[in-house]
Formats: C-alpha cells, structure tokens, sequence
C-alpha cells in the first residue's frame, strides 16, 4: 500500500484496471477449482463476482460526471471485497458465511409471511428444523483483519457520503460573502481520489482471492504484476 509521501496511481489507470477485470468477469473460462478449495469458493464466489461488478458500476457512474452518487456502489464494492478476506483468513469464515446466508434468508422468509398472516405453524414447518447464525457486522468483520484500521476509516468515510448525514447538508448547502444560504443543484464527492483508490483494492481483493482459489492460479502473476504497477496490494494481509 502506498504510503503517506508515494503519489497515488492516475485515476484513470485504476479505472481501466476495474473495468478490465469485470470484463475478464464477465468472458472467463469455466473455474477448476481443488476439492480443497470447494467450499470456499461456493461461498465466496458470489460476493467476490459482486465486488467486481460494484466496482464496475462505480466506473459507469464516474465517467457519467457522478462522483459522489458513485460512493454508494463503491463503498458496496469494498464491503463484499472485506467480507470475502475476512472469510478467506479467518479459519471457520466459510462455515459463517453458511450459516449467515440461512440467518438471512429466513429472516426475510419470515418477515414475508408474517406480513401475508400465515399461521405461525406453516411458517415453521416451511422453515424447517435447520438454523442459521447471524453473521458479523461488516465493521466487525473489518475489525478483524485491518490491522492499522486504514479499511474501516476508508469504510466510515463513505458512509458519511452514503447515509443522511451533515455531509449531504454541507454539500448543497454553502454560505456567500455576506453569510447567506446558497444551494447547489450538484456535488462531487470530495475524496474522489481515495474513493477511486479503495474501489480499485476492492476489485483487486475479489480478483486475486478467486485467482487464488484456482488450480494452478493461472492470472496471478498478472495480478502481482498490477499490484506493483498500480499500487494496489493483492490481499488484506499484504
């Protein structure tokens, strides 16, 4: 990762290399993947494929002169990114991952048929015995592999964008020489560089976790390659 006196990488460079990688997404060959790995990739495919797609989409958005509505894709970007390293170092992830997908999806299951009325028996008997677990928040998640705290302050900062905050008053709202409201009919996000930067990593993160997951990891030297010419590391460890 660069450090506080390297120049970040051109936007447009980081661009290129996302849309690249959606489109390597989007026209790769079937996956051969080690019964070792099975499970995992299972679990982590779809979050991954969607981190890279999020990625694209913050693209769309950018060239479309919409830096600031393109936070929103971007911060979604680094969330599935972060969850899929968190699954991938952390030993029992896929088995969390598993049993959250239940947690979630009987949850809205449940939601649905309590709106519709449906006796409380043939909601269970739906359901069945089986139960999942509530995954981790996100910030949890990201607490426990960003050891110098750098993803979840990239995290929190996209959320103030994000969310209904001060930020979203300040940003169409400004005051004139003479201590007067103006308004603003548009806003750019402010920290379009590093926004830039960590949808890059994010797409990074999801490409080498699933080139990694390969047999013989065919497009990981072209990745380490990238990491150094683009400033991006490879995982969350590195």
């Amino acid at each position: 990762m660069t450090t506080p006196h390297q120049t970040l990488p051109d936007i447009e460079a980081l661009l290129r290399f996302i849309e690249e990688r959606e489109r390597r997404l989007l026209e790769e060959d079937p996956f051969e993947v080690a019964e070792a790995h099975q499970v995992e990739f299972q679990t982590v495919y779809g979050i991954c494929a969607q981190a890279i797609r999020y990625g694209g989409a913050y693209v769309v958005l950018h060239r479309a002169g919409r830096s600031r509505e393109a936070v929103a894709v971007a911060r979604q970007a680094l969330e599935h990114a972060l969850t899929a390293q968190w699954a991938h170092f952390d030993e029992s992830g896929p088995d969390q991952l598993i049993a959250g997908y239940q947690d979630s999806r009987d949850r809205a299951f449940r939601s649905i048929m309590n709106y519709l009325n449906t006796p409380q028996d043939e909601i269970d008997a739906a359901l069945g015995t089986n139960e999942g677990k509530r995954l981790l928040r996100v910030t949890n998640m990201i607490d426990k592999i960003d050891f110098d705290g750098t993803f979840k302050t990239a995290y929190v900062q996209q959320s103030q964008i994000v969310h209904v905050t001060s930020e979203t008053v300040t940003a169409f709202l400004g005051l004139d020489d003479q201590k007067q409201f103006i308004v603003a009919g548009e806003a750019t996000d402010p920290h379009e560089q590093l926004t830039v930067h960590f949808t890059a990593m994010a797409t990074m993160f999801a490409s080498w976790l699933l080139e990694s997951l390969r047999v013989g990891t065919p497009g990981l030297a072209e990745l380490e390659q990238l990491s150094d010419e683009l400033a991006l590391p490879l995982n969350i460890r590195a």
